[in-house]
């Protein structure tokens, strides 16, 4: 039997994200460790059948050299006292150190680039990026297999030099979607009592912004409409500070609605899904989830976003940064009649159908540990 690794910065982004592919790992046979921060998703992780590991050496946003030396050490031990064969590695921290651990242990490991992540987001240091870049190039020569979720950021890659000609190379549509789990919704609500949402950590990137001024417009000329915000308060330089978000529920013109632990659920009080990123997406796990449940979607022509949406079909694109642009999409999608609406949705699911099964994407992985293996 050959051990896998699955290895985050979080429990919680293994458990929301990945839990079909542990269970598919598991049931063909191969022993799987997670090997993750600990958090309350342990214990739902080790129900699958995993082997959770308790990650102790990370610090998300640190950038001392000396503690990343640690957190390499400490993966290269996991490694070589498990025989973990194989690493899967995601979120840049730990795609570059994940995969430098590697070079001292017999573990192939394969890096899934989810999103630049926040370092190449507009406006950050040069310096900084040029490092990471330095880094990347470092950590991934010699991996056997690199996963993108999208085009453009393979091709970033690809022209910063990061990845060898030789090194195989592989895009992937997101994380994919359970396509059961987010069942196609049936109940949407009367073309005034529309309600849309953006669910997104709560910074600034992620055009929560622009959402929020997009609301306060659209509630003076359609004030039946609803707007919905889901998302935690993110510890970031860019956080949209919580104050903001708590005066303007108070206000009445959105509804805070925190956290959750079943989106699918959540989705059911849901008629069209706003997501107005800027930031550097794979492809936003919270868009393919809105289209496997039969929603219309309201998002960027940005990388990652842009791939959920057939612009007219099943939403709208719109620039980055332009509320004139989102509040235009917005009025399009209530002055649709709901059989409209509906019809967009059917798109959406036919979309996640076709292109974002979660299977399709489990299947590309394992092919790929079976042909280095």
């Amino acid at each position: 039997m050959k051990n896998i690794a699955i290895v985050s910065n979080t429990s919680w982004y293994v458990y929301n994200f990945r839990k079909g592919f542990l269970s598919e790992l598991i049931q063909l046979g191969y022993g799987v460790f997670v090997i993750a921060p600990k958090d309350k998703f342990v214990k739902e992780i080790e129900e699958i059948g995993c082997t959770f590991i308790e990650l102790k050496q990370i610090q998300n946003k640190g950038k001392n050299p000396f503690q990343e030396m640690l957190l390499t050490l400490e993966l290269k031990k996991y490694f070589k006292k498990n025989k973990i064969n194989f690493a899967l590695f995601y979120t840049p921290k730990i795609n570059i150190f994940g995969s430098i651990a590697t070079k001292f242990s017999k573990t192939k490991g394969i890096a899934t680039i989810n999103g630049l992540g926040f370092v190449f987001n507009e406006g950050q240091s040069k310096l900084l990026q040029g490092i990471v870049k330095k880094l990347y190039g470092f950590a991934f020569s010699g991996l056997p297999a690199v996963f993108f979720q999208n085009e453009d950021d393979k091709e970033f890659f690809i022209q910063s030099k990061i990845i060898k000609s030789n090194q195989q190379v592989y895009v992937v549509r997101g994380s994919g979607v359970n396509l059961a789990e987010f069942y196609q919704k049936t109940n949407f609500t009367s073309t005034s009592q529309i309600t849309f949402l953006l669910s997104a950590r709560l910074i600034k990137e992620k055009g929560i912004g622009e959402y929020l001024e997009a609301a306060k417009i659209i509630k003076q000329k359609y004030p039946n409409a609803n707007f919905a915000l889901l998302g935690v308060v993110a510890d970031n330089p860019s956080a949209i500070p919580i104050e903001i978000v708590k005066q303007l529920n108070a206000e009445g013109i959105i509804e805070y609605w925190g956290s959750t632990d079943n989106m699918s659920v959540t989705f059911d009080k849901v008629d069209v899904m706003v997501l107005p990123s800027y930031y550097r997406e794979g492809i936003p796990k919270v868009l393919i989830e809105a289209l496997s449940k039969g929603l219309p979607v309201i998002t960027t022509d940005n990388v990652g976003c842009k791939e959920t949406v057939d612009d007219g079909k099943n939403g709208f694109l719109i620039p980055v940064k332009s509320v004139d642009a989102l509040v235009s999409a917005m009025e399009k999608i209530i002055n649709l009649s709901p059989e409209q609406r509906i019809e967009m949705g059917k798109y959406s699911r036919q979309k996640a159908i076709q292109e974002f099964d979660e299977k399709n994407n489990h299947q590309q992985y394992i092919d790929v540990i079976r042909k280095i293996g």
